[in-house]
């Protein structure tokens, strides 16, 4: 067996996505284990084996009684804060049918709750015929319930849902504020409390509350996944989710999840113990977070905090960074080890935080926001390394210009030629010679807008022109993305707007274009041509000297895709660039168009003889993640490494694709999926021996 290539070790990971899921302190992995091999008994069983069993449920059951603060009312053992979650709904909705009139009635819900919580309460709004309406609590800037909202519907209220913390931002709520609105208009309203990011970062004594549902998670503090536990007040209603057993006294069948259990007895322990320094006091954890803020303030001096400080838990940091998508941040974080999310985990596809928006906050705060989050257990050298890792990733984001720095930093950026920049589906290009520091841009996207900006302040570029294959006037779109995008580095002499005025009328047309074009521009030593000017198409020449004939190497061709057409103004070997790629096809040739099929079949292997390629000399890696990535992670492989992000492909496949036909490829990247994108890409322009890494780099650690 092919021995992996290690990248970098597990023990080098900087782990503050604790608001997600937390690692298993040894400690309770140690009981959990010991609960599996040594006490593996049913509870329920009466022999010796099962009265071992029985004692570590009982006694975790009354350690976490302690711990909450609540000797009287029922602690159910769960699955997790989503069954806690579900239950405490089906519980107070059942009741309230039972009540009768509850047509017209409000389910109160705070707007920055978990999804976890208004989804379960229309599921089960529908499912028990409730006829109830769902009605979300505006919160304030800082994240607050609106306390006026709340007393104005509470009385009509059959249920009212809100959380102790927050999970993306951290924020705190004041629940003593909160009870006495709630009980001040409605004493029986049904008050559930999700207090899952609370546990083990705050006082609770649940049983001098009116609380009447608060769910826990264990994975959140350092438990394994599958274990949590609901508190409900004495004498609240409760109906059980799950019934066919009696277990937890009839309250939740099915056998109890004891190896899950033992770790909250574990975990119960700890909390408890006035000796413990597993878990550090409120004070060190100000401490952490004031030099993480101050690391990241450093690294990114345009940096916006999402939340107030003095409203938050000191867990938790939620921030955003101008013009930088937290994408990008969060994947150059990953290449320095460093583990952070954007916003909540369990809304990883989602592109921007609903809970920002609930805060009124700013669209692009909400696009781009980073939450880093550490837990009680963190270690003083975990937060020196990952304040030094912090810089380290900024100053890979500010030379590969998506940064830019208040010195006077000259990066020598590798862009050069044609890039490909995408927003979802719709893409724009750059075509850049940076010998000439001269650039063009085709389609312009407002979302990108600022990104271009930067690259030209930070390489110092002239911008020759900012076109669209779309009509265009003083006032479309793509007229005011030039004023921005010129701002730093246009030519003072022309409109900005469309052609340039400048543009040769005269110089020779392109070899084998039968077309008329509208003159030419130089960009570097390649000349741009245009098609046509209602809905113009682009043509690029490969490097030329002057008086020589060019051939078209690239066309920009916007949203034309008439095969009969185009094979009028360009080559079979030209690559086609569209304005909308939803297939991530990243460029396309005649042939494509006319539904012939070309290129090679992409190489399946296994993951074994994966690794045996990249210990080759004669393999060439292409590494598609960013420049940045790459250079926080360089790969020191036996094999050759070349740093080809997506943006860079399409010059890639101009540049090598008569060179590098045969030679063994494999490409990589974080995940999986941008490589198996390249690769396939590849294998479509004649690269014949292509594979992905399946997995990505996490293979390789």
């Amino acid at each position: 067996m092919v021995t992996p290539v290690q990248i970098r070790p597990k023990a080098d990971e900087i782990y503050l996505d604790c608001n997600a899921t937390t690692p298993v302190l040894p400690q309770i992995a140690q009981a959990v284990s010991h609960t599996m091999e040594q006490v593996f008994g049913n509870p329920s069983s009466s022999h010796i084996t099962g009265l071992q069993a029985r004692y570590i449920l009982d006694n975790a059951r009354r350690l976490g009684r302690e711990v909450i603060g609540a000797p009287r009312g029922h602690l159910v053992f769960t699955s997790g804060a989503t069954e806690g979650i579900q239950t405490a709904v089906v519980s107070a909705l059942s009741y309230a049918k039972q009540q009768g009139a509850t047509k017209g009635k409000w389910l109160l819900y705070g707007a920055t709750e978990h999804k976890a919580v208004p989804q379960a309460l229309a599921h089960w709004n529908t499912l028990l015929g409730i006829e109830a309406e769902l009605k979300a609590i505006p919160v304030d800037k800082n994240g607050l319930l609106d306390l006026d909202f709340i007393e104005s519907h509470v009385a009509d209220a059959l249920m009212i849902c809100t959380m102790a913390v927050n999970n993306e931002t951290g924020v705190r709520q004041d629940l003593p504020k909160l009870e006495q609105v709630i009980r001040g208009q409605a004493p029986q309203v049904s008050w559930m409390v999700d207090c899952v990011q609370m546990l083990g970062k705050g006082d609770l004594q649940l049983a001098q509350t009116t609380i009447d549902y608060a769910p826990f998670s264990g994975h959140k503090l350092y438990g394994p996944k599958g274990i949590g536990f609901l508190y409900v007040r004495e004498l609240r209603p409760f109906t059980p989710l799950i019934i066919g057993g009696g277990q937890e006294q009839g309250l939740r069948s099915g056998t109890e999840n004891l190896p899950g259990i033992a770790a909250l007895h574990t975990l119960f322990e700890l909390l408890l113990d006035r000796e413990q320094q597993v878990f550090k006091p409120v004070s060190t954890l100000q401490s952490y977070r004031e030099q993480l803020l101050a690391a990241l303030r450093e690294a990114f001096p345009s940096l916006e905090l999402n939340h107030a400080l003095e409203y938050s838990v000191p867990t938790t940091l939620n921030f955003s960074v101008r013009g930088v998508p937290s994408r990008d941040i969060m994947d150059v974080f990953d290449a320095a080890n460093i583990r952070v999310s954007s916003g909540s985990a369990c809304s990883s596809k989602v592109t921007r935080s609903f809970v920002l928006d609930a805060m009124g906050l700013a669209d692009w705060r909400s696009q781009s926001a980073v939450r880093l989050s550490f837990g009680p257990a963190t270690e003083q050298a975990v937060i020196d390394a990952a304040c030094k890792r912090i810089k380290e990733a900024a100053l890979a984001l500010r030379q590969s210009c998506l940064l830019v720095s208040d010195t006077n930093e000259d990066f020598d950026s590798e862009l050069d030629g044609v890039v490909q920049l995408r927003f979802d589906a719709q893409c724009c290009y750059l075509i850049i010679d940076r010998q000439a520091r001269e650039l063009a841009v085709i389609d312009p996207i407002p979302q990108l807008a600022e990104r271009i900006e930067k690259l030209v302040e930070c390489q110092h570029y002239r911008v020759k022109a900012v076109v669209t294959t779309e009509q265009q006037t003083k006032q479309s779109p793509a007229a005011m993305l030039a004023q921005i995008i010129c701002a730093s580095g246009c030519d003072a002499e022309r409109d900005n707007v469309g052609w340039p005025l400048h543009a040769q009328a005269d110089c020779q047309a392109p070899y084998g274009c039968e077309v008329p074009t509208t003159g030419c521009l130089l960009v570097g030593n390649r000349r741009l041509y245009r098609v046509g000017s209602r809905q113009p198409i682009y043509l690029l020449s490969s490097p030329i000297a002057p008086e020589q004939q060019a051939h078209v190497d690239f066309a920009f061709i916007g949203e034309q895709a008439a095969p009969e057409l185009l094979a009028q103004a360009v080559s079979e070997q030209t690559l086609l660039c569209g304005k909308w790629d939803e297939n991530f096809a990243i460029a396309e040739q005649l042939a494509e168009l006319n539904n012939e099929s070309c290129g090679c079949e992409l190489v399946d292997i296994a993951p074994e003889e994966q690794q045996s390629w990249l210990s080759r000399p004669e393999t060439l890696v292409v590494d598609v993640r960013e420049q940045q990535e790459h250079q926080v992670t360089p790969l020191e492989l036996p094999a050759q490494v070349i740093s080809v992000p997506l943006t860079r492909l399409i010059q890639f496949i101009y540049d090598h694709r008569e060179d590098y036909a045969q030679r063994p490829i494999v490409c990589l990247c974080r995940s999986g999926h941008r490589s198996a994108v390249a690769a396939k890409v590849l294998s479509r322009f004649g690269f014949c021996n292509v594979s992905h890494l399946s997995g990505g780099l996490t293979l390789l650690s």
